[in-house]
């Protein structure tokens, strides 16, 4: 990486603006629970979570609380969901998606298959067809301002999404952490949940900071029992002070501050990314950012044999950028691999003039490997 100016769009990291504003109230709000619960939080609690962030949570999503598990981080719970699953399941992903998740189910011997993605969300009909022909435990997706494609579904597209689900008699998981984190001045609905579903997932590692290691999902009735045994047998407690500072983040009305905060601080940025990629990759970027955390990038004239030795030339002009293709589900990489280099871009911990630079030293390295 350059000495003199380098940016390393591969991590999803706050900004540390952000994390420097948190401190205060950070320590004031752990200091205060503490004080206030006491050996409730210090001693051994119950499994699926802090009671009152629970009721929060619950309330906030308009369920019963008892629907609710928090744990050690978003993917702490997504893994717990997993193992919760019959061995060697099919889960169905979208052709693209958050790479540790991915790993993390194949991990428990499940078999993933990959759907494709539209601007709108999944191809509806391919995942109708995936369903006929397969027995497919769980659907997991991102609906909001998706890692790594960026995308938003529409809500004709998630509800239909859900409808497939319910008909096949499949567990939809929405993975949601990025729900709340929209920086182009409007806000994302509230998914409905019912009796059935959908199961809801998220983490409070972007909208709060990562070392808080905090995360949730809100499950069906029916499934309440079965998860929470497999919890049982897993860890005894997670993070009950975290937990009682999130309750009490939000209780206070600062949370809901932070996160607007965090809009505004994020939003230049954004900005500066979306113009810099359509402005230098016309056609490369399929959709406009207008949230979360990243981007995707498709370098066409960038083939298999090329991939390592451009990597490196970008890194050596101060750019960190690395082949995405653990976001590829199996039965999809062949097909992505014949379109180009994949990678996927990160912009919130980087001022708008870095993130300009990054893209266009990017650019510049790309059209020395097209000649």
């Amino acid at each position: 990486m350059s000495e003199k100016q380098s940016i390393n769009f591969l991590r999803g990291v706050p900004a540390e603006e952000a994390l420097s504003f948190l401190i205060p109230m950070a320590s004031e709000g752990y200091e205060k629970v503490i004080r206030r619960h006491g050996v409730d939080v210090l001693q051994y609690g119950h499994f699926t979570g802090f009671k009152p962030l629970r009721d929060l949570i619950g309330g906030f999503h308009r369920v019963n609380p008892e629907r609710v598990i928090v744990g050690n981080g978003g993917l702490e719970i997504i893994s717990l969901f997993f193992k919760s699953l019959p061995r060697e399941s099919n889960i169905i992903v979208e052709e693209a998606s958050y790479d540790r998740v991915l790993l993390d189910a194949t991990r428990y011997g499940h078999h993933l298959i990959g759907v494709q993605l539209t601007p709108e969300g999944v191809d509806l009909d391919q995942l109708k067809a995936v369903v006929n022909k397969n027995a497919v435990a769980a659907f997991y997706g991102i609906p909001f301002h998706h890692n790594p494609t960026g995308i938003n579904y529409t809500e004709e597209n998630r509800k239909g999404v859900e409808r497939v689900c319910r008909e096949q008699g499949m567990l939809c998981v929405w993975d949601i952490c990025y729900q709340a984190l929209r920086y182009d001045g409007k806000e994302n609905g509230l998914i409905a949940v019912s009796e059935w579903g959908p199961i809801l997932t998220s983490s409070f590692t972007k909208t709060i900071s990562p070392g808080t290691k905090c995360g949730y999902m809100v499950v069906p009735n029916h499934y309440v029992g079965h998860l929470s045994r497999v919890i049982a047998n897993t860890r005894i407690n997670p993070n009950l002070p975290t937990q009682a500072f999130i309750a009490d983040f939000i209780e206070s009305g600062r949370y809901d501050e932070f996160v607007k905060y965090l809009c505004n601080l994020y939003r230049p940025r954004m900005e500066a990314l979306n113009t810099a990629l359509n402005s230098l990759f016309p056609g490369a970027f399929p959709v406009s950012i207008s949230g979360g955390f990243f981007a995707p990038l498709t370098l066409e004239s960038i083939s298999i044999q090329k991939e390592a030795s451009f990597i490196e030339s970008v890194q050596q002009a101060g750019v960190g950028i690395a082949a995405a293709w653990d976001a590829i589900p199996p039965n999809c990489v062949e097909e992505a691999r014949k379109k180009g280099l994949f990678i996927r871009l990160t912009f919130p911990a980087y001022a708008p003039d870095k993130i300009r630079w990054g893209i266009s030293k990017l650019k510049e390295t790309t059209a020395r490997f097209s000649r």
